[in-house]
């Protein structure tokens, strides 16, 4: 059994520490390790790290999409949105808890992005709550590289740990696994929200942060 289980996580390790096939480009994604200066098997501090950092990207993302929604009209999904945030402020951060804070924050965006194809006109106060709604997404959007290079290196290290190593990860680095797993995927997304809310913003006379101009997509 315990076998079958080491196995299995080595499987999945595999794909975590893979490079990202990504419409946009991912910085710190699948880039190749230095075998000298290979990143070490992860422990429980390098797990909260990571965790901690994509819970901030998570919170910021869920913030600028609460502001887009309120620009759009969507009450319903600021509600959600506002929830899934203070859950996530209030220690929701194993696996289950971001797991449901990315699937309640995709099924908005494709609110977000059903309103955006519409172009639908925006009296001020609409275009205000879109413009804080930007300038978030854009600052995370600049972030994330760190955590990219953060979910690789983490990758990484899982996938040196010898079986036994990895049998005992399976239990305690069970949410770092998620996070190094699901972060390519999760900013892909990221970017191609960021790009469609800043050509919506430019298309509709709405301020575009400076520091977007530091993003390539």
């Amino acid at each position: 059994m315990l076998r079958k289980i080491t196995v299995a996580l080595l499987v999945s390790i595999t794909f975590i520490a893979a490079p990202a096939r990504a419409q946009f480009k991912l910085p710190g994604i699948g880039g190749k390790a230095d075998s000298a200066n290979a990143p070490a098997a992860p422990d429980a501090a390098a797990q909260d790290a990571l965790v901690r950092q994509f819970v901030a990207a998570q919170t910021t993302t869920l913030a600028a999409q609460a502001s887009f929604a309120k620009a759009f009209g969507l009450a319903e999904q600021v509600q959600l949105l506002e929830a899934e945030k203070q859950s996530l402020s209030s220690g929701a951060t194993d696996t289950a808890g971001i797991k449901k804070s990315v699937e309640a924050s995709e099924s908005v965006q494709k609110a977000i992005n059903e309103k955006i194809a519409a172009k639908p006109q925006m009296d001020a106060e609409a275009k205000k709550n879109y413009a804080e709604g930007l300038v978030l997404l854009v600052a995370t959007a600049l972030e994330a590289k760190k955590l990219g290079e953060s979910a690789t290196q983490f990758g990484v290290g899982l996938k040196s740990l010898n079986p036994m190593q990895a049998a005992s990860a399976l239990v305690k680095l069970k949410a770092g696994a998620w996070v190094a797993k699901e972060t390519p995927g999760y900013l892909n997304n990221m970017y191609g929200a960021t790009k469609s809310a800043l050509t919506f913003a430019k298309a509709n006379n709405i301020p575009v942060p400076k520091n977007a101009d530091a993003l390539s997509f």
